[in-house]
């Protein structure tokens, strides 16, 4: 059962494969034509979330969960990203906790608190090392990746809590361990660093679930008039605002050192952070500190965050930052400590007999038939053979083999039907035809058939004379016309039908020369016979009519000897 925060809605799902070749680390699995998410390979990112056109890739919803915190009567505080500020430029800082606080939440905090801890620390060691690689640990997307697949990099991971996770254990201290915390930001990832550390954050929604709680509980930030509780909790942050956007997380952190002997790089992307940690160079002299931020352009560009560019968000970040020149190096306060364990994915390897047999099963015979075209969101043709024979995907996904597939069906139905078949594009031109319809249409279209299979690209004209019953469909954009058409001596049943509308045309024909003679002489054989028929029931008539008088006369005749009266013509009675 998939218990990641990231799901499939397969009813939605429309084998377009998009989410597979968006997902950085392949976390999907393909099974009956369904694209599923593997909560042990996914990492959070959300790219299958931005990239599924038919919104079959979703984020798990929590506001049940907190609801239910809520109305439990736990104190419920928010650690609140701060990236609030960009996510929220139409509202001050005060309305923002006050529509927070309207929805149930007890406090809210700056998670940017425990940015500034995680700083302090950070600065220490790098005070204290030298010669050492380190990798930040602020985004939990970026340290999955780490751990799950980049394993070998997991002892260059800073040891200590995200900003998000020391500022609950400081929201703890400061105000009780029987606190709720939840985390509300722009982060997927935040989900999962949720549900492996529960202890401290009890669940994590996003922006657009934020948006969408205040939607339905009628509430808008900008409309509020805040009040004097309406204020941070803990204390206002300062430098610690700065980590999301690119390089904030280092420019705090600098602010807090003493020493120069460290040089400092920002990644971001997982592209760019896979990478770049694939040839990780020692760092010589000093210390190398690496800032991971899975999210290009940082957290202000977050997969549910708002659209904004990072330069705009990241310009609001900058407008609103407080520092305190007077407090650096900030004391270290708080204990941040953790350990990361690798958790490495590891891909199936096959001998090469398996994997050429699921090579042919794509229609992969040879160097000359792998297309590495990508269209499978596999890289290569070998990685969709190998993801095959690990049943994460499907042979149907090789958009070119089906292709192909779909060709050779379709040519082995045009051989073999009984009709003469030709397809045609907008200019008239053939793109397909069969034998039976170069026979249909004479020897110099046979002679060239045999030249040209198919025919492809030769202009129907040149073979069929009626080709204006074609442009007919072709400008109407009617579906179909059958018609028995005469030409050069024969007559051909012919359907014309669309198969793109005024792009492309079909057609069958079916040579009735023969029948229709026959029809025609069993017409002149059936009116020969009407014919003869009529003219024995006109003389039955005539010799019934004449017969008919005759005995007229007889019967008359009989009656007036009997009566004594002449019943013949112009008799009279006495």
């Amino acid at each position: 059962m998939n218990t990641g925060p990231v799901y499939s809605e397969l009813a939605q799902c429309q084998d377009c494969y998009k989410c597979l070749r968006e997902c950085p680390v392949k976390a999907i699995r393909v099974s009956g034509g369904h694209a599923v998410v593997s909560a042990e390979r996914c990492i959070a990112c959300g790219a299958c979330v931005a990239a599924c056109p038919s919104n079959a890739k979703r984020v798990r919803n929590d506001i049940a969960q907190v609801e239910a915190l809520i109305a439990q009567g736990r104190r419920v505080i928010v650690s609140l990203a701060p990236s609030y500020l960009s996510e929220f430029p139409e509202a001050n800082p005060a309305q923002v906790i006050a529509a927070l606080r309207s929805l149930g939440f007890t406090a809210v905090s700056e998670t940017a608190l425990g940015a500034q801890e995680v700083s302090a620390r950070i600065a220490r060691e790098l005070d204290q090392t030298t010669g050492r690689r380190w990798l930040s640990t602020a985004c939990p997307v970026a340290v999955d990746l780490v751990r799950k697949y980049l394993p070998e990099r997991v002892t260059d991971l800073t040891p200590m809590d995200s900003p998000a996770l020391a500022h609950a254990r400081l929201l703890q201290a400061h105000l009780g361990w029987d606190i709720a915390v939840v985390f509300i930001g722009p982060c997927i990832g935040k989900k999962l660093e949720a549900a492996t550390s529960p202890e401290l954050i009890r669940a994590a929604l996003t922006f657009e679930e934020l948006r969408d709680w205040m939607d339905r509980a009628g509430v808008d930030p900008k409309a509020l008039v805040s009040g004097a509780e309406d204020h941070f909790v803990a204390g206002e942050a300062a430098e610690g605002s700065l980590y999301p956007i690119e390089g904030g997380m280092i420019r705090a952190t600098r602010m807090n050192m003493n020493t120069e002997h460290t040089r400092f790089l920002t990644l971001s992307g997982v592209a760019s952070i896979r990478a770049a940690l694939e040839d990780f160079p020692e760092p010589g002299e000093g210390n190398l500190f690496l800032e991971l931020l899975a999210c290009e352009g940082g957290c202000v560009r977050g997969p549910k965050s708002s659209p904004c560019s990072s330069v705009r968000a990241s310009m609001r970040i900058l407008d609103a930052i407080r520092t305190e020149p007077d407090a650096y190096p900030r004391p270290i306060t708080l204990a941040v400590d953790r350990a990361f364990a690798p958790s490495a994915q590891v891909d199936p390897r096959f001998d090469e007999v398996p994997l050429q047999e699921a090579m042919q099963r794509i229609g992969k015979l040879g160097p000359e038939d792998e297309l590495n075209c990508g269209g499978c969101g596999y890289d290569t043709c070998r990685a969709l053979a190998t993801a095959i024979l690990a049943e994460q995907a499907e042979a149907r996904m090789c958009v070119s083999y089906l292709r192909k597939l779909a060709e050779k069906k379709a040519n082995a139905m045009l051989r073999t039907l009984p009709l003469g078949a030709v397809i045609v594009d907008q200019d008239l031109r053939i793109i397909e035809s069969n034998e039976e319809f170069a026979c249909i249409m004479g020897e110099d279209a046979l002679t060239a058939y045999q030249a040209l299979p198919g025919l492809a690209g030769a202009h129907l004209e040149k073979f069929i004379p009626f080709v204006d019953h074609f442009r007919e469909v072709l400008e109407s954009g009617e579906e179909i016309i059958r018609k028995n058409i005469q030409s050069d001596g024969q007559i051909l049943s012919a359907t014309i039908f669309t198969v793109e509308p005024r792009r492309v045309l079909g057609a069958l024909l079916l040579d009735v020369t023969r029948e229709e003679a026959r029809r025609k002489q069993v017409i002149e054989k059936a009116e020969l016979v009407i014919q003869n028929m009529l003219g024995n029931v006109q003389e039955i008539a005539f010799s019934l009519g004449r017969n008919a008088a005759r005995s007229e006369g007889i019967l008359n005749s009989i009656i007036g000897e009997f009566t004594g009266q002449d019943r013949g013509e112009g008799s009279h009675a006495p």
